[in-house]
């Protein structure tokens, strides 16, 4: 169910927020990136470390390489809204 998903999300997003085993991105980072868009999606795509842009907004994939992505998505008839 979604509810119980949208908890193990948001246990799993505090467990992000304070790790510092990688100290090296955990010195440097200004936050945590964590997923966006609907918990039920069809479609979900998780990504490497987040670059600078990332890292600033808080959001995943809105760099140079996230714009790519979004053309991706349109391209096989997806929005990013329906995409986590």
């Amino acid at each position: 169910p979604l509810a119980a998903r949208r908890h193990a999300l948001e246990v799993l997003r505090g467990e992000v927020a304070a790790c510092d085993r990688c100290s090296e991105l955990f010195s440097t980072r200004l936050q945590p990136v964590f997923g966006t868009g609907p918990l039920d999606a069809e479609v979900m795509f998780v990504g490497a470390a987040p670059g600078p842009d990332e890292d600033a907004r808080g959001e995943p994939f809105v760099g140079k390489g996230g714009q790519l992505l979004g053309r991706m998505f349109a391209a096989c008839g997806f929005t990013r809204e329906q995409v986590h």
